[in-house]
């Protein structure tokens, strides 16, 4: 199966900004560096296959990862780079740079500090998590501000939620079903799901698409 291809433009604009400055915060930090946009949007299937392989804790069956809405990206690092700060998908074998592994230990050394660079940015970071280290992957967080993400997606697409306050309540789950029967598409989750997010990632992908076909 095809891998979808990572790429900025189909993250959020708010996560996507956040990459491309914390891609620059890096490089200042780190001369020599740069970052890599390695995974941008997961299907279900390519989360499975995640899931399988133990690099996530989300089946993508019961629960869905916020790589499906384009709330998360994961970032490898690189060094010996020159003027480039952010890669999308892997860089040529002949720039000559060198990926930074977690399994050399590089955790440490670079996905720590960058997860608290990320940090800065106003995002979430899996190198700073305590059961799960997962050094390349950042996140729109915290499940408030998520919640806000897509009551603004909603709102600009015209269906009412009243208040853009982070609340799931009745008005916005009202809204939800409006937007999915007008998109067609699915739009309830289990509540297992709903501790990361009260929507389906059709839903909010349809949502986002319509939103950035009106810019």
């Amino acid at each position: 199966m095809a891998r979808t291809p990572p790429k900025l433009a189909d993250l959020h604009p708010r996560l996507s900004n956040a990459v491309v400055h914390l891609a620059e915060a890096h490089r200042d930090a780190n001369p020599g560096t740069a970052l890599c946009l390695i995974w941008g949007i997961r299907t279900p299937e390519e989360q499975q296959r995640a899931y399988a392989a133990g690099r996530s804790k989300i089946d993508g069956v019961k629960r869905h990862s916020l790589h499906a809405y384009g709330l998360a990206a994961d970032l490898w690092v690189y060094t010996n780079a020159n003027d480039q700060r952010l890669y999308q998908n892997r860089p040529p074998r002949d720039a000559g740079l060198e990926l930074q592994l977690l399994q050399r230990g590089s955790l440490r050394d670079w996905y720590i500090p960058l997860g608290r660079l990320a940090m800065t940015e106003g995002l979430e970071a899996g190198a700073l998590w305590r059961g799960f280290r997962d050094g390349p992957h950042v996140q729109i967080g915290p499940r408030l501000e998520r919640v806000k993400l897509m009551q603004a997606l909603l709102s600009q697409a015209g269906f009412d939620v009243g208040p853009i306050d982070g609340i799931d309540g009745r008005r916005t789950d009202g809204a939800l079903a409006d937007a999915g029967q007008s998109g067609s598409c699915k739009w309830r989750v289990p509540w297992r799901q709903r501790r990361l997010m009260p929507c389906h990632p059709e839903v909010f992908r349809w949502l986002l698409s319509r939103t950035k076909a009106c810019v």
